[in-house]
């Protein structure tokens, strides 16, 4: 058996259905290949696209169907629902900035919201 697949003279036979095996040279091989990742990559461009024109499309209905996005809530508004003067507001900040400076030397601390639990 293992000098028939080493013979390249001759047709290779199949025992068990008696078809002839196809001698396929390097380059030919190569060729497949080469077609094998093209076309792989050719399917993968067009997933990308047809995922990417959905999304465009799931945009465009949410817009035509009238659902408006409420603004966002303002630091101000926040802070009047809540009931707590700019005062109050003004004492925290100041005093979460004096903590952080003494800690880090530089403060990058940010307060967007004051919330009474």
């Amino acid at each position: 058996m293992l000098q028939s697949l080493l013979a390249a003279g001759r047709d290779l036979f199949d025992d068990t259905t008696g078809n002839a095996i196809p001698w396929i040279s390097i380059s030919e091989s190569l060729l497949y290949a080469l077609l094998g990742f093209i076309v792989t990559f050719i399917g993968i461009i067009l997933l990308i696209f047809i995922v990417w024109l959905c999304g465009k499309a799931v945009n465009r209905l949410s817009v035509w169907s009238g659902k408006k996005k409420e603004p966002a809530q303002t630091a101000e508004t926040a802070a009047e629902e809540d009931g707590i003067s700019d005062e109050v507001r003004v004492a925290i900040i100041a005093a979460l900035a004096a903590y952080y400076a003494d800690e880090a030397g530089t403060c990058e601390f940010k307060v967007k919201r004051i919330k009474r639990l």
